[in-house]
């Protein structure tokens, strides 16, 4: 079975999901507790797997269950409760196993079906509780867009969801589906098929008149799959999961939010994200370039094109705050610049009076209303 060999062992774009995962719920499980009475908050694995790959690595469902502990000991305690949904019976049997401690706890509860069957079942559980939605199918069509719909539509304002989207493998099924070397029924079969994982077909208008090439086109699967998430109130950024710094991406770890705060944090994670696969590459293929490829002139190098990203901005919004700035670019340019570059570029700006707050105070809050007065 194919996704059996998947579960020998840990691939390392797995490993940097999965560190993205564990970065985030620390913050977001602290921070959506708080609006609870109970502090209940939940995870849902739509695509759980065996728990444990065959090499003794840990997934998700431990990766969870084991913060599940963690927060459990908090000064401010968090009741985080883990839904793993798995249909293979033997995968599943494996995620028992892994995950029977927990279960025994009460934080853990594992479904023995598919994840489209469970969506229902697991919307009247949790209620109006906070809860992260993680869905990593296995291949690109796992997931059709109508079984998020009852997700992306839930009452309750915390709702996040990140989603493993197969641009690669989808892409494919979009050439097939306008190839003239098979089949016509197939190739409709192959356009139902992309349409209903991206939820419309303004794709195949432009697959068919262009024949875009396989960049172009993963990016329109990618941008129209984010527009019609968007649709539904959420902020949605993507990050392409790479092997290393130069290769092609795996997949898009797509994030959805409909709070501010949670767009910045991830997209801080994910730079710390690429500094780790900049420092990575520079390690293994620049040996003897190490410091002229240093991370800190990386940074440097960065800031500097922050900076004309900023100015570009402030020629077209001359009164703003930092707040602004931040919020406007940072999801223009996700995953490109943390929050430390904006607010060293920020205060670059100001020492060099190209921006002034009104009273001339040099130490601003992200509130404070700055002007711009071009050299």
């Amino acid at each position: 079975m194919e996704n059996r060999k998947f579960f020998e062992n840990l691939k390392i774009w797995s490993k940097r999901k999965h560190r993205l995962l564990e970065k985030y719920l620390p913050p977001f499980s602290a921070k959506v507790a708080s609006t609870t009475i109970n502090r209940e908050v939940y995870c849902v694995d739509g695509f759980a797997g065996a728990a444990k790959y065959d090499d003794g690595s840990e997934g998700s469902p431990v990766l969870m269950a084991k913060f599940s502990d963690v927060c459990s000991y908090w000064s401010r305690p968090v009741n985080l409760k883990i839904i793993n949904v798995e249909p293979d019976l033997e995968t599943f049997n494996s995620l028992e196993i892994a995950t029977q401690d927990w279960k025994l706890k009460g934080l853990v509860e594992n479904i023995h079906n598919r994840f489209d069957d469970s969506v229902q079942t697991i919307l009247m559980g949790i209620g109006n509780s906070p809860t992260l939605f993680f869905i990593d199918p296995f291949g690109p069509t796992g997931v059709y867009f109508s079984h998020l719909i009852p997700i992306l539509q839930r009452k309750s304002s915390i709702t996040e969801l990140i989603i493993n989207f197969d641009t690669d493998g989808l892409y494919r099924i979009a050439c097939a589906a306008i190839s003239q070397n098979i089949n016509p029924k197939t190739a409709q079969t192959n356009a139902k098929i992309v349409t209903s994982v991206i939820g419309s077909d303004n794709w195949l208008n432009q697959f068919s008149v262009t024949k875009p090439t396989t960049e172009k086109g993963e990016e329109i699967l990618l941008q129209e799959y984010i527009t019609n998430l968007c649709k539904y109130g959420f902020i949605v950024v993507d990050y392409a999961i790479k092997e290393a710094l130069n290769t092609k991406p795996k997949y898009h770890f797509i994030y959805c939010t409909r709070h501010n705060d949670g767009s910045y944090l991830m997209n801080d994670f994910i730079r710390a994200e690429e500094d780790l696969i900049y420092g990575e590459y520079v390690e293994d293929n620049l040996p003897m370039f190490q410091e002229e490829a240093s991370l800190f002139k990386e940074i440097q190098n960065r800031r500097a094109n922050l900076r004309k990203i900023i100015i570009s901005f402030l020629e077209k919004n001359s009164k703003v705050n930092r707040r602004q700035i931040k919020h406007q670019l940072m999801i223009e340019n996700f995953g490109f610049f943390d929050t430390k570059d904006y607010t060293a570029v920020v205060k670059q700006l100001l020492e060099e009076n190209v921006l002034r707050e009104k009273t001339g105070k040099k130490r601003i809050n992200d509130e404070d209303i700055l002007e711009y007065f071009p050299r």
